[in-house]
Formats: structure tokens, sequence, C-alpha cells
């Protein structure tokens, strides 16, 4: 039985990809919807908005990202009204959420925001394809291996009766520095910075303390909560994702 892969904390997809899903699923006898072999989590967009109409509880819309057009719906609050000065008909956006299926196909948006720059439309698109082939092929993110130090080889007789004695060769480990302090703050805006360009969702945070180490879980986590009290770090799709201003 082919391993599953485990699931993305955000998986980006076009229009396209979700109705190829849904065709699918409605053809199955379990009626689920996958994507890549596996139910999907939270999905990622970046279309332009051909259709608004809002009203006082939701907004409901149309995206559609060169691949497909799809219905969309957001539920919004008093606090979130404002979230969407500016957005209609004519605007590209970035949203994240989950797809239905009843009444119809649509996209259950949990959050959008307006697209900064035209580079986040193309970044996206590549995203989405490199996503697919690395799930496809049944890849997973390596984790980084300390090097290992090699056998010692055996005793090699040479034509004239002589040995040869090869000396095993060790390989040592580089220490890394534990950073603490104001110096692991700015390593963590460093990384965010590098890593987490274009991802609108972040980088989650078993991914920074993973590189950030040995510093501890602890003191990454408490350098995150610093800098997002100081307002150089935020939260994105939920309390573990983090994003820098």
């Amino acid at each position: 039985k082919p391993r599953q892969e485990e699931k993305h904390t955000v998986l980006p997809v076009s229009i396209r990809l979700l109705e190829t899903a849904a065709a699918r699923a409605a053809e199955s006898d379990s009626g689920s919807l996958c994507i890549h072999g596996s139910e999907p989590g939270m999905l990622l967009i970046v279309a332009v908005v051909e259709a608004w109409v809002q009203q006082s509880m939701s907004v409901e819309f149309r995206i559609n990202d060169g691949t497909g057009r799809l219905k969309a719906r957001y539920y919004i609050t008093d606090r979130q009204l404002k979230d969407l000065e500016g957005l209609g008909a004519g605007q590209y956006v970035s949203l994240f959420g989950n797809v239905r299926t009843a009444p119809e196909l649509h996209f259950a948006a949990a959050g959008l925001r307006p697209v900064r720059t035209a580079d986040e439309v193309s970044y996206h698109m590549i995203e989405v394809a490199h996503t697919a082939m690395k799930l496809q092929n049944g890849n997973v993110t390596a984790q980084p291996k300390s090097p290992k130090t090699p056998e010692p080889q055996k005793l090699e007789s040479l034509s004239n009766g002589s040995i040869l004695v090869s000396s095993a060769v060790e390989l040592q480990t580089p220490v890394k520095t534990v950073l603490e302090g104001a110096s692991l703050r700015t390593a963590v805006v460093d990384f965010l910075k590098t890593e987490g360009d274009g991802r609108p969702e972040g980088l989650e945070f078993d991914v920074i303390s993973a590189r950030l180490q040995p510093a501890t879980s602890a003191c990454v986590r408490e350098a995150l909560e610093h800098l997002v009290d100081a307002g150089d770090v935020f939260t994105t799709i939920d309390d573990v994702h983090y994003s820098c201003v």
C-alpha cells in the first residue's frame, strides 16, 4: 500500500486542481475530496475577483486564477469590515480556507487580503506546480543529517606482499553557537525575511525552532513573543505561524 503523504499546513492550489478533485470525488464511492492523494487541510489561492456582492454578514464573490472560475464566500464580523476596504471586482487577492461541495462547489475563505505585487501571482503558480510534483513523487522534506564518521577501511594486500593500512579520517561536525537574547531575536527576524519571503502564511514555529538549534524551543518561543510585542513580527493564519513586518 502506498505511503500516505503527511498533510501540509497550507497547500497552494489552483482552481483547475480543485475542480478536478471535486469531479473525482463525485465519481468515487467514498465521495471524499482528495488532492495529490490525501484529504486537503487549509488551502491557499491567488486569483482576481470578477464579481463582488457584500452583505451584512458575508461577502460572496467569484474568483479567476487563469485556470478556472470558482465561487467564494467569506463570512465577516464588524472587526473585519475595514479589512475589506478597497476590495472588489478587478482586485487580485490572496485567500486561504477550505473547499466545499454543498450546496455547490465553492471556496469557504477563512481570510483574504489584497495582493501586494504582481510577482505574488507568478510565485503562487510556481508553488502550486512545485508542491504537486513533490507530493506526487512521494518526496518529503529532507531533515538535515550530521556527517557520519567513515568506517576504517579494510587492510589491502599489495602484489609484493606488503600491507597498506588506510587510516580512518574523522569528520568533525562544526559546533554551532547557542544564540540567546538580542542575537537570537536578530537571527529569528533574518530567517523570517529570508525563508518567509513570498509566503503569505509565514513560517511555522517548528520550522523556525529547528533552524535555530541548538537554541531551545522555549528560548525561540520567548524571542518570538518579544518580537511580536515589539511589532517586528506578527502571527498569520494561526498562533504558530509567524511573518515579519
